[in-house]
């Protein structure tokens, strides 16, 4: 076991790294709010924790990191609170593409092209799979208790919720807050995990990875989010016999999980599982047959 860890600690730890990424844009598109600004906040954050991380410990780099992008985030979505659906999405892809540019360009805060070399890989394995967990652990709470319903009931009709009390403008900008959040989270853990960081780490590749994780795994649960991620992770080994085929891989069966299994890997379980359930369930008891006996009524007596 020891060194089946020793051996695959790499890729364990991007595994960590893409659940948390993952989680980031199940909790979003779960909501209905289609946002893809967890791509940006992972450079934001990423870049944050590599240059803090040479002048203060490792913990308090991230947990800074992660302030920065929870204030960013609330201030983007006040700013796209009016948007809705694909514009929104757009709106959040031009937030990306901002980062991308500014990382580019600020040569002596980010490096420019070359981007951020030698940061401190202190990210051990314990510690990736800690934040990874503590990530699930808070999606999951939030979504088996009310945060859950509310993020349900405004994906399907926000009139309707707004009608029954839910306060949809604070769900929208919280949502969108917890989504940036674990998109930092995740972009931290990549830069003190591999000890590298460049400016396209966080471009439009993240935005299409993160998707992809969530259309394979599923947007209902948080559980879609980390069977995705296992997925991801480990295809490139499965299908590395193809080669240069990958991509062409990759997109086959996007296709085929979108027109097939619109709702996931995860989808197809729970369906797979409440059909089961319905088979061992007893056969619900027959009523006996009843005879009615009607009585004449007194007119029909007259007559």
């Amino acid at each position: 076991m020891i060194d089946f860890l020793a051996q695959n600690d790499l890729l364990l730890k991007t595994l960590m790294m893409y659940i948390v990424l993952g989680l980031s844009v199940q909790v979003v598109l779960r909501a209905g709010v289609f946002s893809l600004a967890s791509a940006g906040f992972w450079g934001i954050s990423a870049y944050t924790t590599a240059i803090l991380t040479k002048l203060i410990p490792w913990p308090l780099a991230i947990v800074i990191g992660l302030l920065i992008c929870a204030a960013a985030s609330g201030l983007l979505a006040l700013l796209l609170t009016r948007l809705r659906g694909l514009y929104l999405g757009m709106g959040t892809i031009a937030f990306n593409l901002l980062v991308v540019a500014v990382a580019l360009n600020w040569t002596p805060v980010t490096g420019g092209p070359s981007g951020i070399f030698g940061i401190p890989m202190v990210m051990s394995l314990p510690a990736s799979i800690g934040l990874a967990v503590l990530a699930v652990a808070s999606v999951a709470l939030w979504q088996s208790r009310s945060g859950g319903r509310f993020a349900d009931a405004l994906r399907t009709d926000e009139p309707l919720a707004m009608s029954l009390g839910i306060d949809t403008f604070k769900l929208r900008i919280a949502t969108f807050m917890f989504s940036a959040v674990l998109g930092a989270l995740s972009g931290s853990m990549s830069a003190l995990s591999y000890g590298v960081l460049g400016p396209n780490d966080s471009g439009f590749s993240l935005v299409v990875m993160g998707l992809t994780i969530v259309v394979l795994g599923g947007t209902s649960s948080w559980v879609g989010a980390v069977i995705g991620a296992f997925i991801v992770t480990m295809l490139p080994r499965w299908i590395g016999f193809v080669r240069e085929w990958t991509d062409v891989v990759y997109g086959l069966l996007i296709i085929i999980m979108v027109i097939f299994a619109p709702q996931g890997i995860w989808g197809i379980i729970q369906q797979l599982w409440h059909r089961v359930r319905q088979r061992k369930l007893p056969d619900a008891p027959v009523a006996p047959a009843t005879t009615t006996i009607r009585f004449p009524t007194k007119r029909e007596q007259r007559s």
